[in-house]
């Protein structure tokens, strides 16, 4: 069953670090900030820029949580990432919108859907403004229609993606390995 994103997950968009709001001005707590430019092959990479914010309810809102999505919205590339349980701490800033699953089971595949070629479509089909100026606001992003699956097939799919996603990284690290050895040789 399709489903706009709006029914599924909560979308907002990343704080400012600038003037009066919630991350604008230095604290007592320390978190990852996420830009655009920390996502690369659809995944976070580390390590991250850490900021000081203070811990106040804007803040709390803002937080990351284990299982969201971070996609760009301040740009012209569609780049989306999933934040893993042992990220940490961390928030978003004004350039990326936040999709929040209400069940934290969809988190992986909503991660999946839209980096799959149809998903960034319907990304990519929700630009506004013009090839200079262009933004993915959050309301636009709720509107992404979502193939949810059912539950069993929901866990299925998931169990899938985590062991495609372990498979792949052990052979990125294999390969590392062996070009390391390879150099270390020559």
């Amino acid at each position: 069953m399709n489903l706009p994103l709006g029914d599924i997950a909560d979308v907002r968009t990343g704080p400012s670090r600038s003037g009066r709001s919630a991350a604008g001005r230095p604290g007592d707590l320390t978190v990852a900030l996420i830009s655009g430019s920390d996502i690369g092959d659809d995944r976070l990479s580390c390590p991250l820029p850490v900021v000081s914010i203070p811990r106040n309810e804007l803040t709390e809102k803002h937080m990351l949580s284990a299982c969201d999505v971070v996609v760009t919205g301040k740009s012209t590339s569609v780049k989306a990432a999933y934040v893993p349980p042992e990220l940490g701490p961390a928030i978003a800033n004004s350039t990326l919108v936040v999709v929040h699953p209400h069940d934290p089971d969809l988190g992986v595949f909503l991660w999946w859907f839209l980096t799959s070629p149809q998903g960034r479509r319907e990304l990519e089909s929700r630009m506004m403004g013009s090839a200079t100026i262009a933004s993915r606001p959050p309301s636009a992003v709720s509107r992404v229609e979502v193939p949810v699956p059912d539950l069993r097939r929901l866990r299925q799919l998931t169990e899938m993606i985590e062991a495609s996603e372990r498979a792949y990284w052990l052979a990125r690290e294999a390969a590392e390995q062996r070009r390391t050895a390879l150099r270390a040789a020559l």
